[in-house]
């Protein structure tokens, strides 16, 4: 298996037959090899996690299919105005929380976001792979207790749906604007899944924090399967 950051939270994922490609926004897509399955996952509208351009790849290839959170808008007339070509319509699923979909030998169930949109688990090839898209502890200084306890207690429900479930590689943010609660989503969610691998995400350039959280009291005993990342376009053998 071969993982290329592409920037932010996009990260794609080689394995013998397919090829999936997460919350694309910006960077270099890697090529996409002859022969194989190319899925793209888009986990909600917002520009930092969903690019149009993805669609630029499609010209009417039977292997590319799109998994869309439900609320990327895409109806004939939309997709007009975006200089795209309705006939995509057939390759593209759109897919809300809690739902699980299979297709052929892809299997992708979804958890509801605590922002917007879904995160993704994807099983094929015998591997199981999470992307958090924005599901995370938003805990916010600037909000209300009551927000942030609302937060805190969404993000732990969902959580506990993947409790002891298997991950081969996770996608998971950690996000530094949160200042001091910046591992809280981290950490639950290593504390409720078994990953093999987990890269972080959603980091806005700041790679720092990864070493920042592998040495802290949270993070150190997960040291040794959280990866650190340095700069878009870096490629890892897992």
């Amino acid at each position: 298996m071969k993982v290329t950051y592409l920037y932010h939270s996009g990260f794609a994922v080689e394995l013998t037959e397919h090829i999936l490609i997460f919350d694309y926004c910006k960077g270099n897509l890697p090529g996409l090899r002859a022969g194989k399955d190319v899925l793209f996952f888009a986990s909600h509208k917002h520009p930092d996690h969903f690019d149009w351009k993805i669609f630029d790849f499609f010209q009417g290839q039977e292997k590319i299919h799109y998994f869309l959170g439900s609320d990327i808008r895409f109806n004939d007339n939309y997709l007009r105005r975006r200089g795209i070509d309705p006939s995509v319509r057939p390759a593209v699923t759109r897919i809300g929380a809690d739902t699980a979909i299979c297709r052929g030998d892809v299997t992708v169930e979804t958890l509801r976001s605590t922002d917007a949109g879904v995160a993704f688990i994807v099983t094929t090839e015998g591997k199981t792979i999470y992307h958090g898209g924005d599901l995370n502890w938003w805990h916010w200084a600037g909000e209300t207790d009551v927000w942030n306890r609302q937060m805190e207690a969404d993000y732990k429900k969902e959580m506990a749906k993947i409790k002891g479930r298997h991950f081969d590689v996770a996608f998971v943010p950690l996000d530094p604007r949160l200042e001091q609660a910046y591992g809280l989503g981290m950490e639950v969610f290593l504390q409720n899944a078994d990953a093999d691998v987990v890269f972080p995400m959603h980091m806005w350039d700041a790679y720092h924090v990864i070493s920042r959280f592998r040495k802290s009291p949270a993070g150190r005993n997960y040291a040794h399967k959280i990866y650190e990342i340095a700069m878009p376009g870096e490629e890892f053998i897992i």
